[in-house]
């Protein structure tokens, strides 16, 4: 499910990272990039004593230089095209003035359903 994102997330940037971000990693990663991470994973409803099914949340921040309407609206497009329903979740400016454009999906995953 996550390698599924990952994939279309590479066709919007070449640089995509899972979880967390280092200034000083192995990538020196240099705006843009895309950072993205599993925040939640819980069963709402369960059967037999068993989930029925998960329902994830994921968090994808785009990092940019400076504002970039182009590249949010082609990461925008690329979730839309593969049925990744997002919500903006918020905006900042850090402290090197590069922005951070953060993102929450909600996946219904089925894998452990019986």
């Amino acid at each position: 499910m996550l390698k599924k994102l990952r994939n279309v997330l590479l066709t919007v940037l070449p640089t995509v990272m899972y979880a967390r971000l280092d200034y000083d990693n192995e990538q020196n990663a240099k705006p843009p990039f895309i950072v993205y991470q599993e925040i939640s994973k819980r069963a709402p409803i369960y059967g037999d004593d068993r989930p029925r099914y998960y329902l994830r949340t994921i968090q994808i921040t785009l990092i940019t230089k400076n504002k970039d309407e182009v590249l949010e609206e082609k990461l925008e497009k690329a979730l839309l095209d593969n049925d990744y329903i997002f919500s903006l979740t918020s905006e900042f400016e850090n402290s090197d003035h590069s922005i951070n454009r953060v993102y929450e999906i909600r996946l219904e995953d089925f894998k452990y359903a019986k």
